[in-house]
């Protein structure tokens, strides 16, 4: 389709940004649009997910080197990434905590150390603190994600 050509423009210049050493503020943009048409493509058109991931596309558009050489290794068909990816794997994945009061540098946590929302599993925090200070603004929207995956979990088992 065209939106998967539009997609594949993307990927290939934003790896290109990468190899190049310079723009990573443009290879995000690069990343985040990808992201997001390829979310759509799932949600709208292939009907194989319930709901976007919003969650990834913030991350990518604030993302580590790591996080983006990571997202454009995963989907070019070369191995043209390998050494960056070698070079940069030992930059600590971040992630961002959901909470808007969180007292974090950028609001930014290891993401290996993150906790996810075990109700909706779209969004991240920081701590179990963040969560809780969190959870009242949050749960109007958990409920709503969670309704939709549920719904869309059961047609497609019947």
């Amino acid at each position: 389709s065209k939106l998967e050509t539009v997609v594949s423009i993307l990927l290939n210049g934003g790896t290109q940004m990468i190899l190049d050493g310079d723009n990573h503020n443009l290879a995000r943009l690069n990343a985040t649009l990808a992201c997001h048409f390829e979310e759509w493509m799932e949600v709208e058109v292939k009907e194989s997910k319930a709901i976007f991931s919003w969650t990834k596309m913030y991350e990518l558009h604030d993302a580590d080197i790591h996080t983006l050489v990571s997202y454009y290794r995963k989907r070019i068909p070369c191995a043209c990434l390998e050494e960056k990816y070698k070079a940069e794997k030992s930059v600590k994945k971040m992630g961002l905590c959901y909470n808007p009061n969180c007292s974090l540098p950028e609001r930014k946590a290891e993401r290996s150390k993150m906790f996810c929302c075990t109700r909706c599993g779209d969004v991240n925090y920081c701590s179990v603190e963040c969560q809780k200070d969190d959870w009242k603004a949050h749960r109007q929207f958990c409920d709503v994600i969670a309704a939709k995956k549920a719904a869309f979990n059961s047609d497609k088992q019947s």
